[in-house]
């Protein structure tokens, strides 16, 4: 019995061959004004719609086609030709919902073939087995030509052309096309004279799918749609197997080149460095055409590779120029789609730029166009890193060695420096190891003199005339002398302050010696100075600040102590005439300088014991020591402390008896006040303490981690290991540690400069935005002043926020609070709630540290900064157990 056949009629009063059919015992169904009949649809789905009108709802049509219903228009012929155009329809509907169901089942089996052939040939199959084709095929795009990769029928050629026919159109337009007659189509391709027809797909970006019939118009829009899911779903997995097996050779590759990376990093020299990336690029990477730059006074060279003669290279405009400048990597697929490209070889089509380093460039070309892709750039970058890094080493090794001769030399010259006794000496000496070490061919020296920078030293090879005096305010020497800061001028013309005394002057540095005067050296050429020369610069001055401020004080002493003598003999000082009674001096006379000093006019102290007027009460033992030596009639000549009219003062006393050797002479004493050539000699020891400080790190502390690095240098040599490196590294950042601590604490080593009232509570908050503190809290619980040198207490304060940070915790509290007694301000103090200060050491002691990143400066700067004020600086344990640092005002 056949089955019964739903209709849906598109039309209320449906044609006599419909609504025949509705009445027959064979059709069921209803028949429904077009606007009714998508409703209708949706409610009961029928098995094929039958339109009786003009016009049909889209939607009704789109739904239909979706859900595989056919549509069939009533033709007028009759109720049987209209069953049979149902029947067939519904036919039809079946069988394309059956070869869609099967080529779903065949792309989950597509999904699991791993090999790209098994694929292909498994695709042709499904067309014939699932999508009824009589003949199927895969061309692949290869080397400007298509390869046939599988087809059904032997007979069909291997290859064909890049613009062969309908293939080579659907491949460049990505749109599918069907051919009903190859003999009435223009393009149509040949593939065999027995067929008629075909149907042709793109097969993702690389191929195309076509199917073949001996029929005319074998293919339907339905055949298409079929064929591009069939070959979407291939292609996709054609794309994951091409994707593995690149993603299998580039992981080979890059192997290789890890493996191939030793014999790189092994290099001893730059050339031999070059030679071996080259041989890599080649052996390696299979780059066939591979070349090393080296950029020199604006040009390039050809150091290595594939160089044709090349001797120097115009970089202008070039990817090469563009690589070396912008330190970015470029690809140039194809040069026709590059006109930016400037190829320095006439004959290359493509290629690849990497920069090596600061200074070099590795560059990779082709005579044929697309013979380098991203991964071939990636490979390119990845060996330049190698290549990079062991330039960075061959030339780091290169410096260090260079560096130790220098400091070698450096620490020599600045004993022979120390060991001038003339200022000039100094100055002179300084040049020719500006001159002789450093090797600045050009350079001087300036000094304050008055409102000038007047030259006072200057090299051999400076001109007449090259140097002149300035005021204070003029050119980048006076900037550096106002602001004890170094400049280092790449291109003098580009600083707003230069006044080169020559136009011929390119570059320059200039460094502060201490507040005495500025260094500078100069140059013919652009960037002619770097770190380093401006590091040592820094080093050298410090150490002929402290020399020249040494001969200075030295000086300076020699001629007041002559003019002493000299005041001595004319009595311009306070003296006295006494006479000896009861062992004691008796004044009998004084002068008018003893008035001015000591407060009491002669009236009040004539024939009164002078001890009981001048003496301290601390002093009476020393004094009666004195007299004792008075009565035996002995000359005196002693430093003293004595009450004066302005409080204590320190004396150069001469007491000379008017008959030495006999008792109870009288005599004549002459009070010299010295209380500031005093000082000047407590300063004048501090600053050679310094000196010895500079002495010692540069012999010893900065050998030490010389030695270290050399040391590990030559293991990575020996063994290849670089890690070893990391210790050279950590070495040389403990000589830069060491060196800018020291120069600190050289400089500021100086008197403070202007005192003023300031907040303890700011300035403490000041300085702790200048240090990394990290998760360290500050508290500033005072309120207080001090008159103090504002910029030097900030560094008293940063200095102890880092030995906080570096010796408290990982969280450390510090706390800055005042300190009194009887209710009276004494004082501030800076505490931490750290394990506290060991007792056994001298923490201001310079280089005394606990820390392996220390450098034992910091808190020997806080106790210089605090004396220099006239301040007492001790250290206790707080009350949490940390450390507490005291500073009496």
């Amino acid at each position: 019995m056949s089955r019964v056949i739903d209709i849906l009629v598109v039309r209320e009063n449906p044609c006599t061959a419909a609504g025949s059919l509705l009445e027959s015992d064979g059709f069921v169904g209803r028949a429904c004004d077009p606007g009714e009949t998508t409703p209708a649809f949706e409610e009961q789905q029928p098995d094929c719609v039958v339109v009786c009108t003009e016009t049909v709802p889209t939607t009704l049509v789109v739904q239909a086609s979706s859900e595989g219903v056919p549509v069939v228009d009533c033709t007028g012929d009759g109720a049987d030709g209209l069953e049979a155009e149902i029947r067939d329809g519904i036919v039809r509907a079946e069988r394309e919902r059956g070869r869609i169901t099967r080529l779903h089942k065949s792309a989950a089996e597509l999904v699991a073939v791993e090999d790209q052939q098994a694929l292909y040939d498994r695709t042709v199959d499904l067309g014939i087995e699932v999508l009824d084709f009589d003949v199927s095929v895969v061309f692949i795009h290869e080397q400007d030509q298509f390869r046939r990769a599988a087809t059904t029928d032997d007979a069909i050629s291997e290859t064909r052309g890049a613009d062969h026919g309908v293939t080579a159109q659907v491949y460049e337009t990505g749109e599918s096309a069907i051919v009903d007659d190859v003999h009435q189509h223009d393009v149509a391709d040949t593939y065999s004279s027995a067929y008629r027809s075909g149907i042709a797909v793109p097969f993702g970006e690389v191929g195309v799918f076509a199917g073949l019939s001996t029929a005319v118009a074998a293919f339907d829009e339905t055949d298409l749609e079929l064929a591009e899911l069939l070959a979407s779903h291939a292609a996709q997995v054609d794309a994951r197997l091409r994707a593995e097996a690149d993603l299998r050779a580039r992981q080979r590759t890059i192997t290789e080149l890890h493996e191939a990376a030793p014999g790189l990093i092994d290099a001893v020299t730059e050339t031999e460095l070059f030679e071996r990336v080259v041989g890599i690029a080649e052996r390696v990477l299979h780059f066939d055409r591979s070349s090393m730059f080296i950029s020199e006074d604006g040009q390039f060279s050809v150091v290595a590779g594939h160089g044709e003669g090349l001797e120097r290279v115009p970089p202008e405009g070039s990817i090469l120029y563009r690589t070396h400048e912008e330190r970015e990597s470029y690809l140039v697929r194809e040069l026709s789609e590059s006109p930016e490209a400037k190829p320095i070889y006439a004959s290359t089509q493509s290629g690849l730029s990497v920069a090596v380093g600061n200074d070099a460039v590795f560059q990779a070309l082709s005579a044929e166009p697309n013979a380098f892709d991203d991964a071939d750039l990636e490979l390119a970058e990845l060996l330049a890193a190698y290549a990079g890094a062991t330039l960075s080493r061959i030339r780091s090794e290169r410096a260090l060695r260079e560096s130790r001769k220098v400091i070698e030399r450096l620490h020599d010259a600045a004993a022979d420096i120390a060991a001038a006794d003339t200022e000039q000496g100094v100055l002179d000496r300084s040049i020719d190891a500006a001159e002789r070490i450093l090797s600045f061919e050009k350079c001087t020296i300036v000094l304050r003199d008055g409102e000038l920078l007047v030259p006072v030293a200057e090299s051999s090879q400076s001109l007449d005339g090259a140097s002149r005096p300035m005021d204070l305010s003029e050119g980048v020497a006076g900037k550096t002398y106002r602001s004890g800061n170094t400049y280092r001028l790449d291109e003098i013309g580009d600083d707003g302050d230069a006044t080169p005394v020559k136009e011929s002057y390119r570059s320059a540095i200039s460094v502060p010696i201490g507040d005495l005067g500025v260094f500078q050296a100069v140059a013919s050429v652009p960037s002619a100075f770097d770190d380093d020369d401006t590091h040592l610069a820094e080093l050298l001055m410090a150490h002929v600040a402290v020399s020249l401020e040494r001969v200075r004080a030295e000086a300076d002493l020699r001629s007041q102590r002559d003019r002493l003598e000299a005041l001595f003999e004319n009595i311009p000082g306070a003296a006295i005439s006494y006479e000896m009674v009861d062992g004691e001096p008796v004044i009998r006379r004084v002068n008018s300088g003893f008035e001015a000093t000591f407060g009491y006019d002669t009236e009040t102290v004539l024939d009164e014991p002078l001890d009981s007027f001048i003496v301290p009460l601390d002093a009476e033992a020393e004094a009666q020591t004195y007299n004792k030596r008075l009565e035996r009639g002995e000359r005196i000549q002693a430093e003293i402390e004595r009450e004066t009219a302005n409080g204590p003062r320190y004396f150069l006393v001469q007491v000379i008896p008017l008959a030495v050797g006999e008792e109870n002479s009288s005599g004549y004493a002459i009070y010299t006040d010295v209380t500031e050539q005093r000082e000047r000699e407590v300063a004048l020891r501090r600053q050679n303490e310094r000196l010895d400080q500079f002495a010692s790190v540069v012999s010893h502390d900065l050998r030490n981690p010389l030695n270290v690095a050399s040391g590990y240098l030559e293991l990575s040599r020996e063994s290849g290991d670089e890690d070893h490196l990391d210790q050279v590294s950590a070495a040389l950042e403990r000589m830069d540690a060491l060196v800018e601590d020291l120069l600190r604490l050289a400089r500021e080593g100086r008197d403070v400069g202007e005192t003023a009232p300031v907040e303890l509570a700011e300035v403490a908050e000041t300085a702790w935005s200048h240090v990394h503190t990290g998760e360290a809290t500050l508290r500033a619980e005072t309120e207080s002043t001090v008159d103090a040198d504002r910029d030097r207490l900030v560094e008293l304060f940063e200095n102890l926020y880092r030995n906080a940070v570096e010796h408290a915790g990982d969280a450390p509290t510090v706390t800055v609070t005042d300190i009194e007694a009887d209710g009276r301000w004494q004082g501030f103090a800076v505490t931490d709630d750290g394990p506290g200060i060991d007792p056994n050491i001298d923490p201001f002691e310079t280089g005394t540290t606990t820390s392996e990143e220390g450098t034992g400066f910091g808190l020997a700067i806080v106790k210089t900064i605090a004396e220099a004020h006239g301040w007492s600086v001790s250290v206790t344990k707080s009350e949490s157990g940390g450390a507490r640092f005291e500073f009496r005002v």
